[in-house]
């Protein structure tokens, strides 16, 4: 016969504390960063912000550094830096040579783990909840995790979500995903809505690099409505209307990037910065 064995109340909850004697419980609820408090305070002062993304993948350091220094002289309010492919030896000079130039905060889109390299002020740490690849859901996420917490980089928690554009994206073949129809906006809302419990912050609606069609207004509007997400969308964002009616829909940060390897033009630069800052 089992002989239970009674245990005060007080006495237990001391015995559970004394085995995690050995954590610190510092930070244990991630709060925002400086850079994330820099981009909430932009956003609430411009009512959007007007993100370039630069692909170290698909430009030398020189040509990085240009296109990053034009973006910042002609309304850019960050710089985004990433790519689909898992490494780039580059990467850590191409940052710093970034920060040396541009006084825009300099932050991390990561294809994978393998892209946390020093330097940035910090970084999108992504998940992808519109597919069911674990590896995009968690096994990235635990590979990198670690790095980025030994490298004291700031990591802004993201949902990171592929809408359909018409056409296969690079991300969805890497990711081995399948993006949510571009006609089924409720299914981005859920996905959000289960993000931000699980404490995600920021979700990007991405329709992909090159995207044939940007991300409908819809799954921007039903998020905006079920969530207090800051939400980004990018992909397929080729002219400052189509920006704008998606910042009047609810985004607030207006990723543009595929764009800018095509066209070096300043003039267009800024109408997208005065199209997406509705505020002035």
């Amino acid at each position: 016969k089992t002989q239970r064995i009674h245990i005060p109340f007080k006495q237990l909850i001391k015995k559970i504390l004394s085995l995690f004697s050995f954590c610190s419980f510092k930070g244990f609820f991630m709060k925002p960063g400086k850079t994330e408090l820099r981009l909430n305070a932009a956003i609430e002062n411009r009512g959007a912000l007007f993100a370039v993304l630069l692909d170290p993948d698909t430009s030398d350091d020189s040509a990085l550094l240009k296109s990053g220094t034009m973006a910042a002289e002609n309304g850019a309010d960050l710089i985004l830096v990433g790519g689909s492919f898992l490494g780039n030896f580059s990467l850590p000079r191409q940052v710093a040579a970034l920060k040396a130039e541009l006084d825009l905060p300099v932050v991390l889109f990561p294809g994978g783990a393998s892209q946390v390299v020093p330097g940035f002020d910090a970084m999108l740490f992504m998940t992808l909840v519109s597919g069911r690849n674990p590896n995009y859901l968690i096994d990235e996420q635990v590979r990198g995790g670690a790095l980025v917490k030994a490298l004291n980089m700031e990591a802004i928690p993201t949902a990171y979500q592929l809408i359909n554009s018409g056409k296969r994206t690079t991300v969805e073949y890497i990711s081995g995903t399948t993006p949510v129809p571009a006609n089924k906006p409720k299914l981005s809302m859920v996905n959000s809505i289960a993000a931000e419990l699980m404490g995600m912050r920021y979700v990007y609606l991405e329709a992909g690099s090159g995207a044939e069609e940007p991300v409908p207004v819809e799954h921007i509007a039903y998020t905006r409505k079920a969530t207090e997400m800051t939400i980004i969308t990018g992909g397929g964002i080729k002219d400052p209307q189509t920006a704008a009616v998606r910042v009047a829909a609810g985004a607030q940060i207006i990723v543009t990037g595929t764009l800018w390897e095509k066209v070096s033009d300043p003039v267009l630069l800024k109408e997208f910065a005065s199209a997406i800052h509705v505020k002035g």
